[in-house]
């Protein structure tokens, strides 16, 4: 979804995280981690990381047993994905598959004893604690990692007890819901990029080439044809979007780079520019002209040659179109995501030759004509295109400064529509209630960032309370455990009371513990419907022997995670809270303890 959201700006502004409906992994499956000799006399350690997961660069850390006799080299890590949140800042972090090579001094023989220190959280939010493993490595021969298992010994892992089982397949079926609206919002936005000013006025010479040098054609024929036209043009972009993806998994981890960001931030900058006129984005015109020839050199009229020109005509009639679509190549680079970039280069091909459709089956008689509408258009794409590289630094600079290039780019885009234009006689109220609705909302985004808020969508935090003359809200007051001893007296002191319980697993590294206290935690309504409740709290960022035992004894993975108990002192396990709940999901979990 977030190829989408780079394309409109109104879905730009993301909400966040995506509540997943699974409870998280155990995590040995999370990180699967595995070590092996190489053909270069270097130890690399291997972490093959689950989709939806990531590991903290920072927290990786690779030290020698003391009975090691084998020394090592300087441990180098690679540079991880640029990430942000409110409690790490600006970090990086390891996805999908990470390979660290420790060399190696002498001795080269034998066992190499080391400490595997790591730590990585969810992407809806729910943390692990920190791991640590004693790892064993077979330095007498070089190992194919497939066999590693036979050659590698591991002691002193954490423990992991099996998650709670699975609510269902939600998360596919969401899967799912994303594919499906890939593929309607890239026909829509190729549908939108037909009718550009430099595309629309093609579409008569498009019809020209279809139809040959024939006087008349069958209607059935002249839309089989367009079908085939559309076809050849769909598939190019389709091969295109497989290429870039292929080429970009190559180098995924360089294009995360601060200078990389900032590169690709101007380019959309840029391309902004020319949509809004500043100057053309185009091929050279002897490429154009040698590409025209050849297309007319192809036999009008049949379903090869139509192919083949709706193949060349991805490269003919580009001018307006580069912009947007080096955008998407940008992106697709980035993600190095195959199946993403032939299904959405795909549809957005498909899209751009609907009206081709259209002149199949009515000569042309439904399409729009041409006239300052197109030119609103692409200006529309330049917006969009702005919001693109705000979106792309947002990884990078502080929250704040990222809310204020939002405010400029509502303020630029109230002005473009109009709202300091003079009112005509015939106005169009809906477009200028628009114009004042973003300048209202830059406005809101301006003071926000000057309060020091981060979110767009709540620009206004910190100083809401002024207009409703409320007092700000105040924490939850927890009671601290650090032991078992500790939680039993407190469990026993609310069965006396007949009171239920909340016991809130959290740590400081954890972001999502932090949100769930700032956004859910201090909610009046939230703290209204816990009144009746003991609130317990079992802080575990030490990660010490009594708060394992206390993760142990729950079954409890890592924070994130809230468990309440009946005034009986009995655990509601199917009301569990693993990672982060919004208020609405956290007020409806209470009600059901209250039907329980």
């Amino acid at each position: 979804m977030r190829i989408i959201f780079i394309f409109l700006l109104g879905l730009v502004l993301s909400s966040g995280y995506a509540k997943e409906n699974s409870p998280p992994l155990p995590v040995d499956q999370a990180f699967v981690l595995s070590a092996y000799l190489d053909q270069h006399n270097k130890v690399v350690f291997e972490w093959n990381i689950a989709p939806g997961y990531y590991l903290y660069r920072s927290q990786l850390k690779l030290t020698p047993s003391p009975t090691s006799q084998v020394r090592i080299g300087k441990i180098e890590l690679p540079r991880g994905d640029i990430r942000q949140d409110v409690v790490h800042g600006v970090y990086q972090a390891y996805a999908g598959l990470v390979k660290i090579s420790v060399p190696l001094r002498s001795p080269t023989k034998g066992w190499l004893n080391l400490y595997v220190n790591y730590q990585g959280c969810s992407q809806s939010g729910f943390c692990y604690t920190p791991i640590k493993k004693s790892l064993r490595v077979d330095l007498s021969r070089v190992v194919p990692p497939q066999n590693l298992n036979q050659y590698v010994q591991s002691a002193g892992a954490m423990s992991v007890s099996n998650p709670l089982p699975a609510t269902g397949g939600a998360a596919t079926l969401f899967g799912q819901h994303n594919l499906f609206m890939l593929i309607l919002s890239f026909l829509g936005l190729g549908l939108l990029l037909a009718f550009t000013p430099c595309v629309l006025p093609m579409v008569p010479i498009l019809s020209g080439i279809i139809v040959g040098h024939q006087q008349k054609i069958e209607p059935g024929k002249s839309f089989l044809l367009s079908i085939t036209y559309v076809g050849g043009m769909a598939i190019t972009y389709a091969i295109l979007g497989i290429v870039i993806a292929l080429i970009g998994s190559g180098i995924q981890a360089e294009l995360q780079k601060p200078w990389i960001i900032v590169l690709f931030s101007g380019l959309f900058v840029l391309l902004a520019l020319s949509l809004f006129g500043f100057y053309e984005l185009q091929l050279p015109k002897a490429w154009q002209q040698r590409l025209l020839a050849l297309s007319h050199r192809q036999k009008g009229g049949t379903y090869l040659g139509v192919f083949l020109m709706g193949s060349l005509s991805t490269l003919i009639v580009s001018p307006c179109v580069s912009a947007p679509l080096i955008g998407v190549l940008a992106y697709i680079g980035q993600t190095g995501d195959i199946v993403l970039g032939a299904i959405s280069l795909l549809a957005l091909g498909v899209g751009m030759g609907l009206p081709l459709l259209l002149i199949g089956v009515s000569a042309d008689k439904f399409l729009p004509k041409a006239g300052p509408w197109m030119i609103t258009l692409e200006r529309f794409f330049g917006i969009m295109m702005l919001g693109v590289a705000i979106f792309m630094l947002s990884r990078m600079i502080q929250g704040p400064l990222t809310l204020f290039l939002w405010a400029m780019l509502c303020f630029f885009a109230a002005v473009f529509i109009g709202v300091f234009s003079p009112v005509p006689r015939r106005l169009n109220w809906a477009v200028k209630g628009s114009s004042v609705l973003v300048l209202v909302y830059g406005i809101i985004l301006f003071i926000g960032a000057v309060e020091g808020n981060t979110d767009p969508f709540h620009p206004w935090e910190q100083f809401k309370t002024i207009f409703t003359q409320q007092q700000p809200s105040k924490k939850l007051s927890f009671i601290t455990v650090h032991s078992m001893a500790e939680l039993n007296q407190q469990l026993t002191k609310a069965r006396s009371a007949q009171k239920p319980v909340m016991l809130d697993f959290y740590a400081d590294w954890c972001t999502a513990c932090v949100i769930m206290d700032t956004s859910v935690f201090a909610k009046p309504k939230v703290q209204h419907a816990l009144q009746s409740f003991v609130l317990l709290r079992a802080d575990v960022t030490a990660n010490n022997a009594f708060d394992q035992a206390l993760l142990k004894r729950f079954q409890v993975i890592g924070p994130p995670t809230m468990l309440f108990f009946n005034s009986g002192g009995q655990e509601l396990t199917s009301l569990r809270i693993v990672g982060e709940a919004n208020a609405a999901e956290f007020l409806a979990n209470l009600k059901n303890i209250g039907s329980t």
